[in-house]
């Protein structure tokens, strides 16, 4: 095989292919071209004949990387080659070792991996057991605090309850965790299950009681290479410290700077140890980006050197300066939302850029809701990756049913959504009753269940529920009819009449998981308001039309959609991916950086977090903030991310928008939750 692979390779890119003995850190910034490393480095070592592809062992973090890189080999030394190399994840890798072997430390071989859901279900069932704390910890941060113990985190776990008078304290916490976790993997064991992170510790258990099964992988794997080093925790370190002795042709590649996984034990001193733990080591930098603008790395470049605990290196770029930053700051994430549609439109008016060339990226899922909502009042279809969209969110689903059975009380969806929620003591025995009905005499299940009422069909708490029901309905349903009506204030008034907020806080674990829903019914809220502050003439039929999905092939956020659909997602999600505009929403102190986060992970991965944001653009970016935003149905003064002040202004371009109203109602003493200064900012 001729060296033609070579060929397009920058000279770091070529170094590091070449490199084939001893261990080797490929420090590859963002747009680097670290997969094309890593394939090429695999053709190279095929061709000179160091190893045979079956002898070669490529390990990365997801089936769609590990694909995508056997596809590129197979380019470079045929299919055939390239699905003969080891090309997988840790967790498939482990899957395969302990096939083989797991009875060799007391398990059976025809063990079944237990998913995420099946493994909360487990957490759950043992909370239900324990008197005292089945209402205090989320089941959702337990399972990630039991994930981090297993895999040798140092740090301690977070504890699951957060600000809160919980019947258990932290340290008690600390002290009742390993017993839990003993409770946990029995119920694993008995079930012959293991977890995901058992794949990964059991296989080290394994290598460390039965060294002669880990010779023999030693021996087989001449040379192993790993993707996003970066990201390995305690566990997956150790496994490759094993396996790559005694040869040590281990080479990793992966960028410190974008470590943003520390919350499920990433660790980026794996990296920065790298040459201390092989003191021979070969370290090389790929700093040549090929993806963004002189001018976004800059700001790269300027926000991630406030990070200590790194390894230098300051990408650079051939693509051209390109265009400042732009800045926008407006009123609240309403005002924030339609800015972001009417910029994205502008952009497209000038550039003829299609929908599929811009991402909208923000911190947390919650904030998608008013930009989804305002794209939807565009006509701008949308796709939302790595989180619900908002109208799928249950709390949503559960407003909106409400509010189509006062508009149609036939709508039979509805009906079923809403009957009983919350209880009213109607049983499965009353509603089959009222189905039955419903199909003997062909009415809707509204009639029906009027009929089964006042024939006796139904009796006790299952008819008192219905008639109630009834009722309710009718109330509200003639309240809304009326020329005058205040939509928002009716549906406020609705949801106090049916104890909506008790009945979210029955159903919820943690004070966290109950703000969180409850943020969901507030925004349905404020979406009506909204409706109402526009809308010529406001009717509860022309909010509910507004807010309707069309058809399935319209619906925004549709696979289908998606090449010509405006991505919406959080910035973690957006990990490896580029677009040519990158919109950053909620650029501000609270959610970039995120104050919870910032509590357990500390600024620097918030600061990793951000600069992964700025390095997803190929063209521009835009950085939006508001001067207030509304948390919990309250209005709240924010402070700008010191993120942005940490860009040199002279690449940015601030543009401020009318919002004096906005600050004067979020300032007033009914809305004010806090009043703190704002940080100065760079004149625009």
């Amino acid at each position: 095989m001729s060296e033609k692979y070579l060929d397009g390779l920058n000279p770091a890119q070529r170094e590091a292919v070449r490199h084939t003995e001893g261990p080797l850190l490929v420090l590859a910034g963002a747009g680097s071209g670290k997969t094309r490393v890593i394939t090429h480095r695999i053709a190279h070592i095929v061709a000179r004949k160091l190893a045979k592809p079956s002898q070669i062992l490529a390990v990365t973090f997801t089936n769609k990387a590990a694909e995508e890189m056997r596809e590129r080999a197979g380019e470079l030394i045929g299919a055939k080659m390239a699905g003969e190399i080891m090309l997988t994840t840790f967790h498939s890798f482990c899957v395969r070792v302990l096939r083989s072997h797991i009875q060799r430390i007391g398990y059976r071989k025809d063990f079944t991996i237990c998913g995420e859901g099946d493994a909360r279900t487990i957490v759950r069932r043992i909370l239900g057991d324990l008197d005292g704390v089945r209402e205090t910890f989320s089941p959702q941060r337990l399972q990630s605090a039991i994930s981090l113990h297993k895999n040798g985190c140092d740090k301690p776990p977070p504890f699951p309850v957060e600000g809160t008078a919980a019947a258990v304290t932290e340290e008690k916490y600390r002290a009742w965790l390993p017993e839990f976790i003993e409770r946990y993997q029995s119920a694993l064991r008995a079930a012959n299950s293991l977890d995901f992170d058992d794949l990964l510790s059991l296989t080290l258990e394994l290598w460390r009681r039965e060294p002669e099964i880990l010779a023999k992988f030693q021996q087989h794997y001449r040379y192993i290479l790993v993707d996003e080093y970066q990201d390995t925790n305690r566990i997956q370190y150790s496994l490759l410290r094993a396996i790559a002795e005694p040869r040590r042709n281990l080479c990793v590649v992966g960028d410190d700077d974008q470590s943003i996984y520390g919350w499920r034990g990433a660790e980026p001193a794996h990296i920065l140890a790298f040459d201390r733990d092989y003191p021979n080591a070969r370290v090389i930098t790929l700093d040549q980006n090929y993806r963004s603008t002189e001018t976004i790395l800059s700001a790269a470049n300027a926000v991630i050197a406030n990070n200590a605990d790194r390894r230098a290196k300051t990408l650079w770029s051939m693509l051209g300066k390109g265009r400042p930053i732009e800045w926008i700051v407006a009123g609240d994430e309403e005002h924030e939302a339609r800015a972001i549609m009417q910029w994205l439109t502008h952009i497209q008016k000038k550039t003829g850029a299609a929908n599929g060339d811009f991402a909208v990226l923000y911190r947390s899922n919650l904030q998608s809701r008013p930009i989804e909502m305002a794209l939807r009042q565009a006509g701008i279809p949308y796709v939302v990756v790595g989180g619900q969209e908002f109208y799928e969110r249950a709390e949503v689903k559960d407003i909106l049913a409400y509010l189509k059975i006062m508009a149609n009380p036939r709508n039979e969806t509805a009906f079923l959504r809403v009957v009983n929620m919350p209880r009213r003591g109607i049983g499965d025995a009353a509603l089959h009753r009222v189905h039955e009905l419903c199909g003997k005499e062909s009415l809707s299940l509204w009639d029906a269940s009027l009929q089964a009422v006042r024939r006796g069909l139904v009796e006790g708490s299952a008819a008192a529920g219905l008639d109630a029901f009834h009722r309710l309905v009718e109330t509200f349903r003639a309240r809304f009819r009326r020329p005058d009506a205040s939509l928002r204030a009716i549906a406020a008034e609705l949801l106090d009449a049916i104890a909506y907020r008790a009945e979210i806080g029955r159903t919820c674990k943690t004070p966290q998981q109950f703000e969180q829903r409850w943020s969901n019914a507030a925004a349905v809220l404020r979406a009506i308001e909204i409706y109402e502050q526009s809308a010529k003439a406001p009717s509860l039929f022309g909010f509910l039309d507004e807010n309707a999905l069309d058809g399935d092939d319209d619906r925004p956020g549709k696979e289908k959609r998606r090449e010509d659909a405006v991505t919406l997602m959080t910035i973690h999600s957006a990990k490896g991916l580029e677009f040519p505009f990158v919109f950053i929403a909620g650029c501000e102190e609270g959610l970039i950086p995120h104050d919870r986060s910032l509590r357990e992970n500390g600024i620097e991965e918030e600061r990793r977090l951000f600069y992964v944001a700025l390095t997803r653009a190929k063209r521009h970016v835009t950085v939006f903030e508001a001067v207030a935003r509304n948390r919990f149905g309250r209005d709240c003064m924010t402070k700008t991310s010191r993120f942005l002040e940490e860009i040199p202004p002279e690449l940015m371009h601030r543009r401020v928008l009318a919002i004096r109203e906005t600050i004067q109602a979020a300032m007033a003493p009914a809305n004010v939750k806090s009043r703190r200064k704002r940080r100065p900012r760079p004149r625009g």
